[in-house]
């Protein structure tokens, strides 16, 4: 029966990967893929012993160790009201949550002032990447600045993402230090994400990264991305969060968490929640990913 349950797990892990992700399309440069991952100091876990039953709507049954310093979700799933296509949040009877996408290149052209008209607060945009081949050559989003200068035109909050591939806290750096290259100047209102994600139907130089590699690079990323003086956030499904990184060495980092569902299930505090890839927004061809900031428990604006 253990070796079902282990099994159910990893099935539902991988479909995990399928299902999430932000406006991105898997680019490895035309490399293969077959870099070992740079070793990083393993460090430990630091539980309070508790065993938490989760029913996530990706992974179903799970059991958890809850962790020790990470703060926990409190949102009243009784809070949530949705209309056509988008989802808000009040609590006491008040609006907690501001309204948003998240969008790249693949989204094509944009009409920002109909995006804004649609009830759309904030955007967040992907500026580049690092290809999933051996190389792990970064790239710039082709559309990034003119996305941005669009929204920000149109009175629409601005955040960005970079979809990682670092196996090492030093790509890691230098990812965040290409964030900073492309934004030049810009301020942006929302934070800058990082986007590591597990690739999918294709081997990849991430492949044999751990989950003390994966917390290293992502806590090196967002202490990088602080001292440029943006606010970092990770980005991540619960597959990820809760069998790849290492909150407790993370806890002080704002968490945009991906469940395409009615009600968000993740067991600890996340401030940023995308909870669909198939969203119709006036102004946008196509589908884009739908997402909300609680308020109240990171205000952006």
């Amino acid at each position: 029966m253990k070796r079902i349950t282990c099994l159910l797990i990893a099935s539902a892990m991988i479909l995990s990967a399928a299902l999430c992700g932000c406006s991105e399309e898997n680019n490895n440069n035309n490399n293969s893929s077959s870099q070992t991952a740079t070793a990083a100091t393993d460090t430990t876990v630091k539980t309070t012993g508790n065993k938490i039953h989760i029913n996530d709507s990706t992974l179903g049954e799970i059991w958890i160790t809850e962790l020790d310093g990470v703060p926990v979700n409190k949102l009243d799933n009784n809070g949530f009201t949705a209309d056509s296509n988008l989802k808000y949040y009040n609590e006491n009877g008040k609006a907690a949550s501001s309204e948003g996408i998240d969008v790249s290149s693949y989204s094509g052209n944009i009409d920002w002032k109909k995006v804004k008209e649609s009830g759309i607060d904030f955007a967040m945009i992907r500026v580049g990447g690092r290809g999933y081949g051996e190389k792990g050559e970064m790239y710039t989003d082709e559309r990034a600045l003119e996305y941005i200068n669009g929204a920000k035109a149109e009175g629409i909050k601005v955040g960005a993402y970079f979809f990682s591939q670092a196996v090492s806290t030093e790509e890691a750096i230098e990812e965040a230090d290409y964030v900073k290259t492309v934004l030049g100047d810009i301020k942006l209102d929302y934070p800058v994400a990082y986007d590591w994600e597990i690739i999918k139907d294709d081997d990849a130089r991430t492949d044999s990264v751990s989950a003390s590699q994966a917390t290293e690079c992502a806590r090196a990323f967002c202490d990088r991305v602080k001292e440029l003086g943006y606010t970092p956030i990770l980005y991540s499904p619960s597959r990820e969060l809760y069998f790849k990184y290492d909150l407790s060495r993370l806890a002080d980092i704002d968490i945009w968490y991906c469940e395409y569902a009615n009600v968000p299930t993740f067991y600890y505090e996340f401030s940023m929640w995308q909870y669909s890839a198939t969203g119709a927004i006036d102004g946008i061809e196509g589908a884009v990913d739908l997402n909300i900031c609680f308020t109240n428990v990171a205000d952006y604006d």
